[in-house]
């Protein structure tokens, strides 16, 4: 796993969870982050973005990092919500 700045290792962990209680296998996703350069941000509370990738269904959704910000609330709402496609993995 990379090396990450603005994403907090509880957020990766509660990304797996809630990958795993959704249905998912965490190999189906991956996580790359990117931070703004402050000297040209657009906005001043955005701090980067981060970029989930479901390489099953080749989804590819873009969320904000940085204060105000809720890049883990979002992401699991688009995985209810169908946007990522099915779960790759029956749920019990």
């Amino acid at each position: 796993m990379p090396d990450f700045k603005l994403v907090q290792a509880g957020e990766l962990e509660a990304f797996a969870h809630a990958l795993r209680s959704l249905g998912w296998h965490e190999r189906d996703f991956g996580v790359e982050e990117e931070a703004h350069d402050p000297a040209t941000a657009e906005v001043e509370a955005e701090t980067g973005k981060v970029t989930i990738v479901c390489t099953r269904t080749h989804t590819v959704r873009v969320y904000p990092l940085g204060r105000g910000s809720s890049w883990l609330t979002d992401f699991v709402d688009d995985l209810q919500a169908g946007k990522f496609g099915r779960p790759s993995i029956a749920q019990g």
